[in-house]
Parts: C-alpha cells; sequence; structure tokens
C-alpha cells in the first residue's frame, strides 16, 4: 500500500502519466468487476457504469489524500456512491417518463423516440403557452383540447376564425418555428 500512495502523491504533484498508468494496471481489473457486478445487480447499462467507473478512478486519483487511510476502500466508496447516482437518475428518469407519457387516455409510447417527441412538443407548446396572452392561451388550451377550431370556438363563445388567429399570433411570436410543430402531439 505505501507503493500506491507514494504513486497518487507523486502523481498528483507532477500530473505523470506513468504514475496514473501504473496504479490503473492496479485497480483496472478490481474497479471494473466491482463495477459490473453493480451494473447487473442493479439493472443498468453497462457502458454506462463503465465510463463513470473511469471517471471515478479518475478523480479518485486525483482527490485522495494519504492522510485519510487507504485509497482502495476510498475508492470502492466514492465507486459505490456514483453507481447509485446513475441508479437513482435512471430510475427517476423512468418513472418521469411513464408519468409523462401517461395522460387521460394515453398508452404508454412503444419507443424511446417517440417519448423524446412528445417532450419536445409538450415543452414547445409550455413555451409558447406561458409566453401567450390569456386570450390566446385559453384558444390554444381549447383548441389542444379539442383539436378543432370550430369546437374550441364553441367552448369560448367565440367565432373559429378568431381561435386561429389567437394561435397563430402565437405561433408568430416564436420565429423560425411553425405552428404544425406545435400541434402535431
Amino acid at each position: 500500500m505505501l507503493n500506491v500512495k507514494n504513486l497518487i502523491v507523486e502523481y498528483q504533484v507532477t500530473g505523470s502519466e506513468d504514475c496514473f498508468n501504473e496504479l490503473y494496471v492496479i485497480y483496472a481489473s478490481k474497479v471494473f468487476n466491482y463495477a459490473r457486478k453493480q451494473a447487473y445487480k442493479r439493472g443498468l447499462i453497462w457502458q454506462d457504469v463503465e465510463s463513470e467507473a473511469n471517471q471515478t478512478f479518475y478523480q479518485a486519483v486525483k482527490v485522495y489524500d494519504t492522510r485519510i487511510g487507504d485509497f482502495e476502500p476510498f475508492l470502492f466508496l466514492m465507486l459505490r456512491r456514483r453507481i447509485a447516482n446513475i441508479g437513482q437518475k435512471v430510475s427517476t428518469y423512468d418513472e418521469y417518463v411513464k408519468r409523462f407519457a401517461l395522460t387521460e387516455n394515453e398508452q404508454i409510447c412503444d419507443t424511446t423516440e417517440n417519448y423524446a417527441i412528445k417532450k419536445e412538443q409538450r415543452q414547445l407548446l409550455e413555451d409558447l403557452i406561458a409566453n401567450a396572452t390569456l386570450p390566446s392561451r385559453q384558444a390554444l388550451v381549447a383548441f389542444a383540447k379539442s383539436y378543432s377550431f370550430r369546437e374550441a370556438a364553441k367552448q369560448l363563445g367565440t367565432s373559429d376564425k378568431t381561435v386561429k388567429n389567437r394561435i397563430l399570433k402565437i405561433a408568430a411570436k416564436r420565429r423560425n418555428l411553425w405552428l404544425a410543430d406545435y400541434l402535431t402531439a
């Protein structure tokens, strides 16, 4: 262990690639075996965990202080925390996608691409609504619920041309974007 501490200190002081490479040779198999087991155990994508393991190893070597004890427990503590964070991010993202996809009459979309498209379209709609006047916002919401200018006009007590103009006014505020970009969701 004294050799490991000396290599780390030398790397931290000089930035010697040889020291880092020697440390990497010592710990790489242990780190990646541990990371692979954790990825399997938590149902994570191995490539994501592998990438995090590399970054964690580099970070551990960079910030390790010899006064806190042995390097290996420090390294594996950092690695365990990083992998747990990946698991939390993945589960949070999956939960968000499920909540996002499940509205009153919607089914979960088949592919991740459909999720991304719907997410982008809803973000565009939210952006439009946030920057619209109250009558325009009401027209857009009524149209989004009914998918018809006539039905939206009935709900609002105006003409269908008024509803269409209010929605077009919102879209006109956003340069380089077409109304169709917002209404295909």
